[in-house]
């Protein structure tokens, strides 16, 4: 039992370090982080996204921060999407929905899969919808 609970904080100190590293550190091993925000009268969300590279022709986007406040409604919706665009079409290749009320802060970890091409634009969006203050933001992955 011990052994399991020493495990366990191990576990989440490790977590913690990866999610709670400083810009500095991240650069450090090539991670680099991008944000965008939006306004609709006194709503404003935000989204940053950490990303690397993933082999030599693509990046995978690791992690993406979601906030907004003061107030988006009762029943708050964000959508992440992640997309590259071709010559025609746009690509999505995650997409999540979540909920929140005002001052929520998500960290959404994306699963290693989730990958864009580093040749053609990519993003990382977030619509913001509670009602009557809807928005998007839009980081670019580059």
């Amino acid at each position: 039992m011990k052994a399991g609970a020493i495990q366990a904080v191990i576990g989440t100190a490790v977590l913690g370090a990866v999610v709670l590293a400083p810009p500095a550190e991240a650069a450090g091993t090539g991670a680099q982080t991008v944000a965008a925000s939006c306004t609709a009268g006194l709503f404003r969300g935000t989204v940053s996204v950490t990303y690397q590279l993933a082999g030599p022709t693509e990046y995978h986007p690791s992690i993406a921060t979601i906030g907004g406040g003061p107030y988006i409604g009762d029943s708050a919706t964000y959508v992440l999407d992640v997309s590259y665009a071709g010559a025609d079409t746009t690509t999505s290749v995650y997409r999540g929905t979540f909920t929140g009320t005002a001052g929520t802060k998500l960290s959404v970890h994306l699963p290693d899969d989730v990958k864009v091409p580093q040749d053609v634009p990519s993003y990382a969006s977030v619509a913001f919808d509670g009602g009557e203050s809807p928005c998007t933001a839009k980081a670019e992955i580059r």
